[in-house]
This record gives C-alpha cells, structure tokens and sequence, in this order.
C-alpha cells in the first residue's frame, strides 16, 4: 500500500498534515511582528527540549540534534507568519528537522568512512537506557527514524511513510526491525529519561 501524496497545508518546504502538539497550538497566531515574535517564542520554549530528545535519538549526536532543531526553526521564523497559523507549528518543525538529518553532510561522510570515531552512546546514564540507545545504533538510520517517530513524536505509519517517501510497508518492515533490535520497552523507557513524559507521567509526549 502506498503513502498518502494529497497531504498539504499550503506551506511550502514541509507541509505535510499536523498532529496534536500540546495548548500552544490552540492560540491563535497574532499578526504584528512583535505579536508574531511572543507567539513564535512560545512554540520555541514549548517545544524545542523534547525536539531534541527526539532528534538525539535518531541521530544519537546532541550537537547534530541541537544544530538540526535550530536551523528547523529558524526556517520556520522566516515564514512564521504561514507556519504559525497551521494546527500544529511544532510537526512542521519537526518534519523540518528529520528531513534535514537524512540530508545530513555527516550521514554521508559516515558513509564514505569519514565520521566521528565512535560515538559515545548512552553516557552517564542508567544501564537500560544505555542499552536501549546502544540497541538504537545498532539499527540503519532509516530504521531508527521510523522507530523513534513511531514511538516518541506518535506519528502514524502513513505519515512516516509521506515523510520517508516510501510505501507504508516498508515503514511497517522498518518497525518489525526495530522492534526486535530495542524491544517494546523503549516507548515507555527512553521517553521518560529524556524528559518527554505525557501529561500524566505515563507514556511519550508528542
């Protein structure tokens, strides 16, 4: 079965359908530049914590996971004034940000033998949750995008799918990867180290 392709919101660069983010969402965007700024900083400051977390995971590199939230909503500051005003501001940053690890310049110097020398995954951490971010390395950067997305942002397969640009299958065969190589215990243990609890404490936040 293959992804959706009609999902836009008339927003250009990632503009792929929003998802429920957090009361944020539920201002209304102000026009004025100095409105504008005071709305854009309340995504920033909502959101950007718990981006990170989730681009540390698909990375495993805090400087790659800090630059690619940062420049993700620094393009989204430039059109603030359309990005703003879609339900959900944080998913376009977020969909911003996966794009643009799968672009990455260090992905393909990593590829070509040219990386960092070992990453140190997992430091200064409690032993299953090392074990969980040493169990993440071991997957393909596909499988662990699909993986993390899956079960710390809550995305649907179809719109990992829309972003990945391939068949829902094969996000379906990523996640059957991913599942045997971390374990079902990573929605519920790697969330709440990284700080990304639920309201209630109980399960991974969007």
């Amino acid at each position: 079965m293959s992804a959706p392709a009609g999902h836009r919101t008339g927003v250009s660069e990632v503009d792929d359908p929003p998802d429920v983010y957090d009361d944020v969402a539920e201002d209304v965007p102000a026009t004025s530049d100095a409105d504008l700024r005071a709305h854009f900083g309340a995504y920033v400051e909502a959101g950007y914590q718990r981006l990170v977390g989730q681009l540390y995971a698909i990375t495993l590199d805090a400087g790659e996971a800090h630059e690619v939230v940062q420049d993700a909503y620094s393009r989204a500051w430039r059109k603030w004034s359309d990005v703003g005003a879609t339900p959900d501001p944080t998913a376009w940053v977020r969909r911003v940000a996966v794009r643009s690890t799968i672009r990455s310049w260090r992905r393909l110097l990593a590829r070509a033998g040219f990386g960092r020398a070992g990453r140190a995954v997992g430091d200064g951490i409690d032993p299953r949750t090392a074990a969980l971010l040493a169990a993440l390395e071991r997957l393909s950067d596909a499988e662990r995008r699909s993986v993390v997305l899956f079960h710390m942002a809550w995305m649907p397969v179809d719109e990992i799918a829309v972003l990945e640009q391939v068949d829902d299958d094969v996000v379906e065969r990523r996640l059957s990867r991913g599942r045997y190589v971390v374990s079902e215990g990573l929605a519920d243990v790697l969330p709440a180290v990284l700080g990304l609890e639920g309201p209630d404490g109980t399960g991974a936040a969007r």
